[in-house]
């Protein structure tokens, strides 16, 4: 009988060692979890930083492409930019900065200098006095305009700017509409000596059509000839008397600058 009671007392002491080892194992096992779920929420807190630090280079890379994007166009806002690249070997137009890639900036604008709103200080914006200057000096011969003029043209449609593109379809330097550069015989208004010579022979034949006004001319290559004659003078609309009068101002600023150089 007192061995059967000792080996009662045997099995519940072995019991018992087992169930604190359990136990003791068990708070182990809680400690481990709860410091496993600390490294993970710190890794987690880690790598959102990360991202949103990323993001915000980012963010502050397209800024910063954007706006040499819009000084390479040379416009002061009013306009549309689009972005050409190439991407497997096929042309891409997008109206964002092409990621890692080399584009050219093609500017959608009705006009440079026919925004009412403009904030351009006509009196000194810097002029374009040497671009496309063997272009400009051949057409000016040929068709007999001014070459302080035919920069001022060139100034108000697009400020110089090669790719410029009207939402209207006028496109170059002189933003030539299709039909103009059909009829001046300019087979590629993207190529800037065929839309400069084209431009000038258009600009040529208005001069003639108004006994070489210049204002006259420069109102009829805004708003067409027929607006013109209709009015008998500039047309009463706000955008092309505006336009004249910016015209005007550039064309004597580059008169100036040509009459300097020949002192």
């Amino acid at each position: 009988m007192v061995k059967q009671i000792f080996f009662l007392f045997a099995i519940c002491a072995l019991l018992a060692d087992v169930c604190l080892a359990g136990d003791a194992l068990s708070d182990a096992d809680k400690k481990n979890t709860a410091v496993v779920d600390f490294e993970k929420q710190v890794r987690e807190v880690a790598e959102k930083t990360a991202a949103d630090a990323r993001a915000k280079r980012e963010q502050e890379r397209l800024e910063k492409a954007k706006a040499a994007a819009n000084k390479v166009a040379g416009n002061d806002g009013a306009g549309m930019r689009v972005f050409k690249y190439k991407k497997d070997g096929a042309t891409m137009f997008s109206d964002s900065v092409p990621y890692k890639t080399q584009y050219e900036v093609v500017v959608y604008n009705s006009c440079y200098a026919c925004s009412i709103t403009s904030s351009v200080n006509w009196y000194n914006t810097r002029l374009h006095l040497t671009e496309f200057s063997d272009t400009i000096s051949l057409a000016a011969k040929q068709y007999k305009v001014d070459v302080g003029f035919i920069r001022a043209i060139i100034h108000a449609e697009s400020a110089f700017n090669p790719l410029a593109r009207s939402r209207k379809g006028a496109m170059g330097l002189m933003q030539l509409m299709p039909g103009t550069a059909k009829d001046m015989g300019v087979a590629d208004t993207s190529n800037p000596e065929q839309n400069i010579k084209g431009g000038v022979k258009y600009l040529a034949a208005l001069l003639q059509t108004f006994s070489g006004n210049e204002a006259l001319a420069a109102a009829a290559y805004n708003a067409g000839a027929g607006a013109v004659t209709r009015y008998s003078g500039i047309p009463p609309y706000e955008e092309t008397q505006t336009y004249v009068k910016r015209v005007k101002i550039l064309s004597d600023r580059y008169k100036t600058q040509k009459q300097l150089a020949k002192n």
